[in-house]
C-alpha cells in the first residue's frame, strides 16, 4: 500500500498558495512576512512610551531602572534600585522588595561609573538571537537599550550584575 502523505502535503500547499493569491492585502505583514512599517509603528510607539516612563522614573529617588524582556518564557522583569540600595522587583509572578548590602550597592555604583554609561550607544539592536533578551537601563538621566547578541562589551558587566539582582 502506498502512502498518501506526499499527496496530502501537496494538496495543503496548493490550498495555502491559492489562499495567498486571492487578491486580498495583508496589512500586518510586508514582503517576506515581516511586519510592515504601519504595523510596527504602534510597537515602537509603545516602546518609546515605556522608555519615557522608565527615564522619567529615574529622578531623585531612583538610582536606576532595569528592565529585561523577552527570552523563551516571555519574561517581563523590572528592577528599580533607589540610592539607599532599596529595590523593587516586578515580574509576571508579582512584586518583591529588598535592600542591597552596602558592599553590593558600592559595587553596583562602581560598575556603572567604570562603564562610562553616559557615553555608551543608546540603542544596541540587531542581535538576531532567537529567544534573546532585550535590556533597558536608565541611570543618571541616560537610557541604554541592548539586545542579546548586540550588548556592547563595556555594558556586559552591568547587565551581569543586574541579572544577578533579578535572581534575589
Amino acid at each position: 500500500m502506498k502512502s498518501r502523505t506526499p499527496i496530502a502535503v501537496t494538496a495543503l500547499l496548493a490550498l495555502a498558495l491559492a489562499g495567498c493569491a486571492d487578491g486580498t492585502t495583508d496589512t500586518t505583514a510586508g514582503a517576506g512576512g515581516t511586519p510592515s512599517s504601519s504595523a510596527a509603528a504602534p510597537a515602537s510607539t509603545a516602546a518609546s512610551a515605556s522608555a519615557s516612563s522608565a527615564a522619567s522614573q529615574n529622578v531623585g529617588d531612583t538610582l536606576l531602572v532595569f528592565t529585561r524582556t523577552g527570552g523563551l518564557a516571555g519574561t517581563n522583569d523590572r528592577l528599580v534600585v533607589r540610592p539607599d540600595g532599596s529595590w523593587t522587583l516586578t515580574t509576571k509572578s508579582g512584586s518583591k522588595e529588598g535592600k542591597l548590602t552596602a558592599a553590593e550597592l558600592t559595587a553596583l555604583k562602581s560598575t556603572l561609573e567604570q562603564v562610562g554609561f553616559s557615553k555608551l550607544p543608546k540603542v544596541n539592536s540587531n542581535g538576531n538571537v532567537a529567544d534573546g533578551y532585550k535590556y533597558s537601563i536608565s541611570y543618571g538621566g541616560d537610557e541604554v537599550v541592548a539586545e542579546d547578541g548586540a550588548v556592547p562589551t563595556a555594558l556586559q558587566p552591568v547587565i551581569t550584575t543586574l541579572n544577578g539582582l533579578l535572581s534575589k
